[in-house]
C-alpha cells in the first residue's frame, strides 16, 4: 500500500482511517485473535486504521496497532502534518504502541511491525512479531508495578 504525505493527512484531517477499540478486563483476557481478524481484513480492503486493545485496571494498558508512514500516533495530527506534508509516495506501515505510565519515561513505546505489504504476505509471522512485543511490554509494566509496591512495603516497614 502506497500514499503520499499530503493523501495521507487529508485522511487523518478527514478522519477515514477505521476505528475500533476492544476492552479486556485484566492481563488474563487479553485476545489478540479478534483484533489480528479485523487488521488482516482491512488492510486487505486497503483501508488505513487504528486499533486497540484497552487492557482496564487502576492505570489501563493500551495496545494499539496503526497504520501511517511515520511511526507517530495519528492522534498527533498536526505535527504528522508537519513532517508529511509533501512527502512522495511511500510503503505505508503498521506501527504497534503500548501506553502507560510505567511502560516508558514517556508512557509509550512505538515499534515498526512491518509494512503493510508485508505484513499482507505474512500476517502469521508478523501477528506473532506484535504477540512478542506486547507480551514484552506487558512483561516490563508488570516488573514495575511489582517493584513499586514492593518498595511501598518496604517504606511502610520501615515507617513502623
Amino acid at each position: 500500500m502506497l500514499l503520499s504525505g499530503n493523501d495521507l493527512i487529508e485522511k487523518v484531517t478527514n478522519d477515514t482511517f477505521v476505528h475500533q477499540t476492544w476492552t479486556a478486563a485484566d492481563q488474563a483476557t487479553i485476545v489478540l485473535d479478534t483484533m489480528f481478524t479485523f487488521v488482516q481484513k482491512h488492510l486487505a480492503a486497503g483501508d488505513l486504521l487504528s486499533v486497540e486493545t484497552l487492557v482496564s485496571g487502576d492505570e489501563p494498558i493500551h495496545l494499539a496497532l496503526e497504520t501511517n508512514l511515520v511511526n507517530l500516533p495519528i492522534r498527533y495530527a498536526n505535527q504528522l502534518g508537519k513532517i508529511v506534508i509533501n512527502d512522495p509516495e511511500a510503503e505505508v506501515n503498521l506501527y504497534m504502541y503500548v501506553e502507560h505510565p510505567l511502560v516508558t519515561h514517556s508512557g509509550m513505546r512505538i515499534e515498526l511491525a512491518a509494512s503493510v505489504a508485508a505484513y499482507l504476505d505474512d500476517p502469521d509471522s508478523v501477528n506473532a512479531k506484535i504477540s512478542e512485543f506486547y507480551n514484552r511490554e506487558l512483561q516490563t509494566i508488570n516488573e514495575a508495578v511489582l517493584a513499586a509496591t514492593e518498595m511501598a512495603a518496604a517504606d511502610d516497614d520501615a515507617a513502623k
